[in-house]
């Protein structure tokens, strides 16, 4: 048997080339399972104020062709609708109608193998509310809002899931930026041998 003595050393006792070699073995030290977590939380907020009762939500990245972020939902908020009407070329009474007697609806589910922006699909209604009984002609002329609505609600996901994918990626650069990095090295206090290789 013999004994082998190895010198070890801190991160700041590294050479500058040895601490290169540190920080890439650890690029992914942040990126644990929850990185994403602070993210989806400020996200459902905007979401929900937005107007859309977020459920699951997915996201893929970031080097890809096919990477982005998207999300479920079960049901609109007012938020939505009154956008939408308030929107439209409309006088304020017919406006008012449209805000009172109007029962608009959409869920939103994932759909196909990747996760962004246009792998939802959206079942969306815009329609007189039932208590206006057999006015036809109401009905019909609320009925004719129904696709400017779907390009409404669709646009305005979209929208979101964009600014979503966003907030990820510039989250991610932030946690694997070499400065991040040699900060949770330090934090805990690994040593390494002197060319940056983990000690064991």
């Amino acid at each position: 048997m013999r004994v082998v003595e190895t010198k070890v050393y801190t991160f700041e006792e590294l050479s500058a080339t040895a601490k290169e070699v540190a920080i890439e073995n650890h690029r992914d030290v942040n990126t644990h399972d929850g990185w994403w977590e602070p993210i989806f939380e400020g996200f459902t907020e905007d979401a929900n104020e937005a107007g859309f009762d977020v459920g699951d939500i997915y996201f893929s990245g970031f080097w890809s062709q096919g990477d982005g972020a998207m999300f479920e939902y079960t049901t609109l908020g007012d938020t939505l609708l009154n956008e939408f009407i308030d929107g439209l070329d409309l006088s304020p009474m017919r406006k008012n109608w449209l805000r009172t007697q109007t029962y608009a609806e959409a869920l939103g589910r994932h759909s196909g193998h990747y996760y962004h922006e246009n792998c939802c699909s959206h079942k969306i209604s815009f329609e007189a509310d039932f208590g206006w009984g057999s006015n036809i002609n109401f009905y019909n002329w609320i009925g004719s809002f129904e696709d400017r609505f779907e390009e409404f609600v669709v646009t305005k996901y979209k929208s979101l899931c964009r600014d979503l994918y966003s907030q990820l990626d510039k989250y991610n650069n932030e946690l694997t930026k070499d400065e991040a990095v040699a900060e949770t090295i330090v934090r805990n206090e690994w040593e390494f041998d002197v060319d940056g290789n983990n000690f064991h």
